[in-house]
């Protein structure tokens, strides 16, 4: 039988230092930790209340309309009470982000003529208007543009199309 191999003492001495590196190799450094996300700049952050208040962008800034809530019926110019509502809440918005002007624009159906409904539209930009001045705002930091039967949002040779063109709409802009 064979007898087992026994390393030399010169043998020994090489593994030494090897053995020896290998115990002071320091680990793989772990992955980079990912960056952290950068805050929103403030006009990120402007334009997601203005998303969230169901605000669009627009050819001139970016428009609301209330639907609903800022309709009007015919021939009238007074805000409702659900209207004032609206109104208030995108107000405590519009602030809380630094948005300083806006923009009110009144539209009207196309029942009766073109000058009466140009009025008609103005009073109705004027009547939200006077509410954004009631809850703080500077009247001449708001805007007031009575665009008549001009711009429809719906067909005007239907009642729902008329209801939904009697309407107020407020436009920012966000710097």
């Amino acid at each position: 039988m064979p007898t087992p191999h026994r390393p030399s003492r010169r043998h020994l001495l090489m593994l030494v230092p090897a053995l020896a590196l290998a115990a002071c190799q320091t680990p793989p450094a772990p992955p980079p930790a990912p960056a952290p996300a950068q805050a929103p700049t403030p006009k990120e952050q402007r334009i997601t209340a203005l998303k969230s208040l169901g605000f669009v962008p627009a050819d001139d800034g970016w428009e609301l309309s209330l639907g609903v809530k800022l309709l009007f019926p015919t021939d009238v110019d007074v805000v409702s009470d659900t209207g004032r509502q609206a109104v208030e809440e995108v107000l405590r918005t519009l602030r809380k982000v630094g948005i300083e002007k806006v923009r009110v624009e009144g539209h009207t159906d196309n029942v009766g003529s073109a000058r009466y409904n140009a009025a008609l539209s103005q009073r109705r930009a004027e009547s939200v208007a006077q509410l954004l001045v009631a809850a703080g705002w500077k009247a001449d930091s708001i805007e007031r543009r009575g665009l008549g039967f001009d711009k429809p949002v719906a067909d005007n040779a239907t009642p729902a199309g008329r209801a939904q063109n009697r309407r107020v709409v407020i436009m920012v802009k966000v710097d």
